[in-house]
């Protein structure tokens, strides 16, 4: 997207919604500085720093490059030496620095944050992170079609994993294949994750005993990985007859994001195999039937947790040993945005915002079971945003 009039008006749209943010907080602007963040404020994600002000059009100060940076975005974008001069040049150009001013607490790092206490020496700082966040949370239709071309993506690269799936073939060996269906269908290949020390990639191809692995990330599937510093995701192990393979991958359109997670058997699965993913199904069902506009991520999770103690699988449910406190979780330019479908999120869902929902059972042994779909909120309810067919996929041997 280049920097057109149409896109400046794409602008705007988001960041009203990050204004109106400011205005309940009472600051009088905003200095991003975390990438996607900036590319969500901009349309460019050049090195340097966005100022949101009370009101009016976003400024961009750019240090790096700052020629592509007017290419890429519709909004005034001033050069920038060194960060050393960004208060000077935001007094230039903006007539003062706005205060209260925002900065993103959430992601900075200390001695980063320290840096801009120095720098803005004398100004009132303040934290812009929980209305970020939220303006960040709803999307507007130009970010809901960048989620449907990730869907498709992913769609895409699923559709040939009967065709790649194979006896004996390692858990790597796979997910290389699919990944590469990805990235050949245009995925970005990188996937942006806000909490500290939270990072994935593309997503979590595994099966049998090793996918049911629990690991350091916070979801509910883990998986062994290929060691104590990647211990998440595929391992070398090679995957056998009735085992259940997940298929876990996040696609990646223009920066923004989708979550799906599809179920295949090498030849017909075990009884209980197939039961945990009718469980799945079920627990998903009652979720979708209970969100709509006003609804809160706590309760939701509350349906979930309900309609999971129904099934044999109840003990299972997110994860063993560790489970996590969530059933799904908002998804756009990050894995992990607003709105948590999770224990204690008391914020109500809005008409636009995005999840994925993954009610899985991860059964020590037998491996992880479960289903995960990509949802848009509208009015009415939910629209299913993912697209391959919600099954478990035999594999004939």
């Amino acid at each position: 997207m280049t920097g057109d009039r149409g896109y400046l008006e794409e602008i705007r749209a988001r960041v009203a919604r990050l204004q109106a943010g400011m205005d309940r907080q009472g600051l009088g602007g905003a200095l991003l500085v975390q990438n996607a963040s900036r590319y969500w404020a901009s349309g460019t994600m050049q090195a340097g720093a966005v100022v949101v002000p009370a009101g009016g059009d976003p400024v961009v100060f750019v240090r790096k490059d700052l020629d592509r940076a007017r290419r890429e975005s519709p909004c005034r974008v001033e050069g920038l030496a060194s960060l050393r001069d960004l208060p000077a040049r935001v007094r230039e150009v903006l007539g003062g620095v706005p205060e209260p001013l925002g900065l993103e607490w959430d992601v900075l790092p200390v001695n980063q944050a320290r840096r801009f206490q120095g720098l803005f020496e004398g100004v009132d700082l303040a934290d812009v992170s929980g209305a970020l966040a939220l303006a960040r949370a709803v999307k507007t239709p130009w970010e809901h079609r960048a989620i449907a071309g990730a869907a498709q993506v992913v769609a895409e690269a699923v559709a040939r994993v009967p065709e790649l799936l194979r006896p004996g073939i390692p858990e790597i060996e796979l997910a290389a294949a699919v990944e590469y269906e990805l990235r050949r269908r245009g995925h970005g290949g990188l996937l942006r994750m806000r909490g500290f020390n939270q990072e994935i990639f593309y997503g979590h191809v595994m099966a049998g005993p090793t996918a049911a692995e629990p690991s350091f990330l916070d979801a509910p599937t883990g998986g062994a990985g290929l060691g104590p510093a990647l211990a998440q995701g595929p391992s070398t192990r090679a995957i056998g007859p009735g085992e259940p393979v997940t298929v876990d991958l996040v696609g990646n359109h223009r920066g923004y994001l989708c979550d799906q997670t599809r179920i295949f058997c090498l030849g017909r699965p075990p009884r209980r195999v197939a039961e945990a993913f009718e469980a799945a199904c079920v627990v998903q069902d009652a979720v979708i039937e209970a969100a709509r506009p006003g609804t809160t991520g706590d309760e939701l999770y509350r349906v979930a947790r309900q309609a999971a103690e129904a099934t044999p699988f109840a003990d299972t449910f997110l994860g063993h040993r560790n489970p996590v406190s969530f059933v799904g979780h908002g998804i756009g330019l990050e894995v992990d945005e607003p709105p948590f479908l999770a224990r204690g999120f008391r914020v109500p869902l809005e008409e636009g915002m995005v999840f994925a929902l993954e009610p899985k059972f991860v059964i020590p042994g037998v491996g992880a079971v479960g289903v995960e779909d990509t949802f848009r909120v509208t009015a009415a309810g939910v629209e299913r945003i993912t697209l391959s067919p919600r099954e478990l996929v035999v594999v004939e041997v």
